[in-house]
């Protein structure tokens, strides 16, 4: 179910297609999250211009982004090093 949404965020409307209603709600959310911090940004900064505020959020979520990332490679190689260590064990019983 494709299906074409708009938002409104950091004082523009934006179309987003929706593949599912969790895609849409996802997108809704984080939309609502990004005015949140803008709105926020703006009292703490209040003669920073909507540009601004949009590339201090962009920075500190693709910092988010890119921390979870990197949490996620740690799991993975923990989780292959377990399978590996439950292999072992396995073979040796």
């Amino acid at each position: 179910m494709k299906r074409v949404i708009t938002v409104p965020t950091l004082g523009g409307i934006y179309k987003f297609t929706a593949n599912s209603p969790e895609d849409e709600e996802i997108i809704r959310k984080v939309a609502k999250t990004v005015n949140s911090k803008a709105e926020g940004l703006q009292k703490i900064y209040p003669g920073k211009t909507e540009a601004e505020i949009s590339r201090m959020i962009a920075l500190n979520e693709g910092i988010k982004a890119a921390r979870m990332q990197r949490q996620l490679e740690d799991i993975r190689r923990e989780s292959e090093e377990m399978q590996k260590e439950l292999e072992s064990y396995l073979d040796n019983m």
